[in-house]
């Protein structure tokens, strides 16, 4: 294999795909590094270990994702309706078929029973997720309604993406963004 200088964000940005769809256990860093065009070695430079490489990869789509959502959220240009739209392609993407689900729902169904070792950064990931739709909600709901109902959303959320991947029918996590555009906008 040539040697290719490559940075860390590059490496990342090849490297989660293949673990969203083929999970933390199903993915070498031999694999990986046939993936990023780079010698496994070349992990070792940026990585000590597996696990920092995936610590890494969950902290990398956490920040995506948060950034992307706060700036929707926070963004006072916005409607609400606007807000929602946006809020919905950021989750298609994020979540849709082809990209193999939620990699944090993914690695925790596959992991935390066996070594919590990211169970850390899957708690932010939906901590942040639950207190974002959270901030949209009270805009019409008292701030405890407004918890339970962003708690029970991003449950709902998970579930659709979860069948969407066991149906490979997108219809599932649709009908979960429609009820949550339903309920945010408290229509």
């Amino acid at each position: 294999m040539p040697k290719i200088k490559t940075s860390k964000e590059e490496v990342l940005k090849k490297v989660i795909p293949i673990m969203r769809i083929r999970g933390v256990q199903n993915s070498s860093l031999s694999e990986l590094s046939k993936v990023c065009g780079i010698q496994k070695s070349h992990f070792y430079y940026y990585f000590n270990n597996k696990e920092e490489l995936v610590k890494e990869v969950l902290a990398t789509v956490h920040s995506y994702f948060n950034h992307n959502l706060f700036k929707i959220i926070k963004n006072d240009t916005l409607s609400l309706e606007d807000k929602i739209k946006k809020m919905k392609l950021l989750m298609y993407k994020i979540f849709g078929v082809s990209s193999g689900g939620c990699i944090m729902a993914n690695t925790a169904l596959e992991t935390i029973h066996l070594d919590p070792i990211y169970k850390k950064e899957i708690r932010l990931f939906f901590q942040d997720f639950i207190s974002g739709l959270q901030q949209l909600l009270e805009i019409n709901y008292t701030e405890e309604e407004a918890l339970n109902l962003a708690e029970q959303m991003v449950q709902d959320i998970e579930g659709g993406i979860l069948l969407t991947q066991v149906y490979d029918d997108p219809k599932y996590l649709n009908n979960a963004v429609s009820r949550m555009e339903k309920i945010i906008t408290n229509k």
